[in-house]
């Protein structure tokens, strides 16, 4: 039986394209790290100031240096992903008030996450797009 792959592959693309894009600077200055922990995949993106820094892939023991994690399985990841892409699934605020798919390092981190929600969500929303 073939094992589903994460869809991950457009992160970079998704950076590139916010990093050029001035609305996604005019939702304002973000300074947190986002672990994305999707089946066995990790990735690091750290958000400083007005870009998207850097995407780095890491093991899933460094998760711990991420300020949230995003943790789905790969089918739920997929199919949310195609959701958004389609303006129909719902947002990651949203999503964790239902699935808790998101763990912060510690409560302010939490909050953290409803300050820079919108950024966050931009940066799902075009990797969704492109991932399309």
């Amino acid at each position: 039986m073939a094992t589903v792959k994460a869809n991950l592959d457009w992160l970079s693309a998704a950076q590139e394209a916010l990093n050029g894009d001035s609305a996604f600077r005019k939702l304002g200055s973000t300074d947190i790290t986002l672990g994305l922990s999707i089946g066995d995949e990790a990735r690091l993106v750290t958000f400083e100031a007005f870009e998207i820094a850097s995407i780095s892939e890491i093991s899933p023991m460094d998760l711990r240096d991420a300020d949230i994690v995003l943790e789905m399985s790969v089918k739920n990841w997929n199919a949310y992903l195609r959701k958004r892409a389609k303006g129909k699934g719902p947002s990651l605020l949203t999503l964790d008030l239902d699935q808790r798919v998101i763990t912060p390092r510690s409560p302010i981190d939490r909050l953290k996450l409803e300050r820079y929600n919108l950024s966050l969500q931009a940066f799902i929303d075009k990797g969704a797009e492109l991932a399309a």
